[in-house]
């Protein structure tokens, strides 16, 4: 898939999953184009086919680099509609009230809980300055745009039923007078944010449907799908020719090119195994001209 794509993709795993994940289908790739194996003295000896520039092509792979290239376009299209999408609507897109928010920095995702996001579903960063509710002036001066966690009608409805079954008590007839004051007063702020949330959820699920965000989302995880499904029938061919292994390269270039940045400078296996990967496909793009 595009490197875009990719991310999309491990969004959300652990490091050492994510790149199990990429790594997988980076192996995969270049095991249909070169084999290696230990030689007697334990060394890595590569075991190439002599393999012609003048052979045929095997069919069966070049459908599946077509099928692949198309699902490509097909996903860059519907990423780029997404885009159009979010600049188009970006003015009619509601800010959450601000008795909604929560933690600030939401966008390094340190949370678990939903952050501000826009119609297209990228973290919200949004300016601080008129947040006077509920931010100190040297919050706002320090921190001039943050993404915040937000509220949510069902967590404030779970919030308020704890609140109603609750009891207040107190040592002294002041200090009971006094918990039972700030019970009813937090059940009237959980029922406020309710309301707030309710009808902030309803005006953003609208926008999303009318103006086809929705849509839009489902036909790039549609077509990421058929991306990847496509590159592994393409790791599954077997290569007959020079121009073959280019293919494959080729396509192991998009599939795995943020991956192989990210490890080649790594002195470790994985470092090394990008390093590996790049040298060959260095030789057989030379080869194949």
């Amino acid at each position: 898939m595009p490197n875009e794509a990719i991310a999309a993709t491990a969004e959300g795993l652990p490091n050492t999953t994510r790149r199990a994940l990429l790594w997988g289908l980076a192996a995969a790739s270049t095991a249909a184009a070169v084999a290696v194996a230990p030689d007697a003295h334990g060394a890595i000896a590569i075991e190439a086919q002599a393999l012609p520039r003048d052979q045929a092509e095997n069919p069966a792979l070049s459908l599946a680099c077509q099928k692949f290239h198309d699902a490509r376009a097909e996903l860059k299209e519907a990423q780029d509609s997404l885009e159009w999408i979010a600049d188009e609507w970006r003015h009619q897109w509601p800010l959450a009230p601000e008795e909604l928010l929560l933690g600030a920095n939401a966008q390094d995702g340190r949370y678990t809980m939903p952050a501000e996001r826009d119609i297209i579903g990228r973290f919200l960063v949004r300016d601080t300055s008129e947040l006077t509710k509920r931010l100190a002036p040297k919050f706002r001066r320090e921190i001039r745009k943050t993404c915040f966690v937000i509220r949510t009608a069902d967590d404030e409805r779970d919030l308020l039923k704890r609140w109603k079954r609750s009891t207040p008590t107190g040592r002294t007839e002041k200090a009971l007078a006094r918990n039972r004051a700030y019970r009813t007063k937090a059940i009237r702020e959980c029922e406020l944010r309710i309301q707030l949330a309710a009808q902030y959820e309803a005006e953003t699920a609208h926008l999303r449907d009318i103006s086809g965000a929705d849509a839009a989302r489902l036909r790039i995880r549609d077509a990421d799908i058929r991306l990847r499904r496509a590159a592994d029938e393409v790791s599954q061919c077997r290569a007959l020719s020079l121009a073959d292994l280019a293919m494959k390269a080729d396509v192991l270039a998009v599939t795995a090119g943020d991956l192989m940045e990210l490890t080649k400078p790594d002195a470790t296996p994985l470092g090394q195994m990008a390093r590996f990967i790049e040298s060959v496909a260095e030789v057989i793009g030379r080869a194949a001209v």
